[in-house]
């Protein structure tokens, strides 16, 4: 296919997530076209489109909206406000990693237009299992995360609660409640819960426990489901991202591996 017929894709945030997805795209593994690069610090989008091949340009969002027709957040959930009523309005396709950031007005405004909103599964495996279940009925679903202390420092909640992780010797429970305040209070850390409470529908009837503990050196999750037809249990260790300690590298494996079902005529699983 020509460079011309390719999606073109345009990436906010230029950080760990935003530059793997950008390298894949760079060297052909994703069949599609960078269309641009957007991010707070414009150094960090200059410094990766001169690592990138085809050097694409630095912009603002709504420029990059316009020019694209696939936008991936890769930033943070305040980013995704705007993106959601720039990609609505133009029929532009949105990958949102910071699912946090989602509101419900913001589903509506995916419903009523030609757009399409995609949530990868990012950091948790089964959340196609728990799709499944959820046109049943789900009886409970809880999420333990486990993290090393250096995972979850910087965290505002920490420094509100005084709590602090130098020098911890044993696991310790820094959270523990539903999924739209574990989000508030650990925004860069705990995407996944809200991914798993939109896949499973329980909302905030699910439960979260972060846990910070100095014994391991992976990023843990345990999902469990109960419902009358499945018993699910997943259990992940993740290893950190070595550009970002704060992110498992299977959240960046998961964005370019949306980015390729979304780009193929293929595509495995639900």
């Amino acid at each position: 296919m020509s460079e011309s017929k390719l999606p073109r894709v345009g990436i906010v945030g230029c950080g760990a997530i935003g530059s793997h997805v950008a390298r894949a795209i760079d060297c052909g593994e994703i069949k599609a076209v960078v269309s641009g690069l957007c991010d707070m610090d414009s150094a960090a989008a200059e410094k990766l489109s001169c690592s990138l091949k085809t050097a694409p340009a630095s912009t603002s969002v709504e420029d990059l909206v316009a020019s694209s027709e696939i936008i991936i957040e890769c930033a943070a959930g305040s980013a995704v406000e705007k993106l959601a009523e720039l990609c609505a309005a133009r029929g532009v396709t949105l990958v949102v990693m910071s699912v946090g950031g989602l509101k419900p007005e913001h589903f509506a405004l995916f419903e009523n237009s030609p757009a399409v909103l995609h949530i990868p599964s990012g950091a948790v495996a089964g959340v196609d299992g728990i799709l499944a279940c959820a046109g049943g009925q789900v009886t409970s679903i809880s999420l333990t995360t486990r993290k090393p202390p250096q995972g979850l420092k910087g965290a505002a909640a920490l420094d509100e609660m005084g709590v602090s992780l130098d020098g911890l010797t044993e696991p310790l429970v820094v959270f523990e409640g539903p999924p739209s305040e574990a989000i508030k209070k650990f925004p860069k850390n705990i995407n996944v819960s809200t991914t798993l409470a939109l896949a499973s529908g329980a909302g905030d009837s699910m439960t979260v426990r972060i846990v910070a503990d100095p014994a391991i050196d992976t990023n843990i999750h345990e999902v469990r489901l109960e419902s009358p037809y499945v018993n699910l249990f997943v259990k992940l260790e993740n290893r950190p991202s070595p550009d970002n300690p704060k992110t498992s590298a299977l959240a960046f494996m998961s964005a370019v591996a949306a980015l390729k079902k979304l780009t193929s005529k293929v595509r495995i699983g639900t």
